[in-house]
């Protein structure tokens, strides 16, 4: 087991960046209904789900970047005690 904590600040920065870009993809989009004149409740039960279905991947797109925020607040935070506690190292 080594003695010391090592933290490849650069790697952390790159992972925070990843899930900030996939998160780009997670995006609420509306959808456009190509028939207008249907009136059956079951295309009414679709919209519905889809909206649902939508609402919550554009939830899990802002939970995306509150998880790089908290990596980012992570790598911060070695940056700042690696003098308090000599154990923890920014590896270059």
């Amino acid at each position: 087991m080594p003695d010391r904590i090592q933290i490849n600040c650069e790697r952390v920065e790159e992972n925070a960046m990843s899930v900030e870009n996939a998160a780009v993809y997670l995006q609420n989009v509306t959808l456009v209904p190509q028939d207008m004149k249907t009136t059956l409740p079951a295309n009414a039960n679709s919209k519905t789900a889809y909206e649902r279905a939508q609402g919550r991947i554009a939830s899990l797109g802002t939970m995306l970047d509150q998880e790089a925020k908290n990596i980012r607040g992570l790598n911060m935070a070695f940056e700042e005690n690696k003098n308090r506690y000599p154990e923890i190292t920014a590896r270059p």
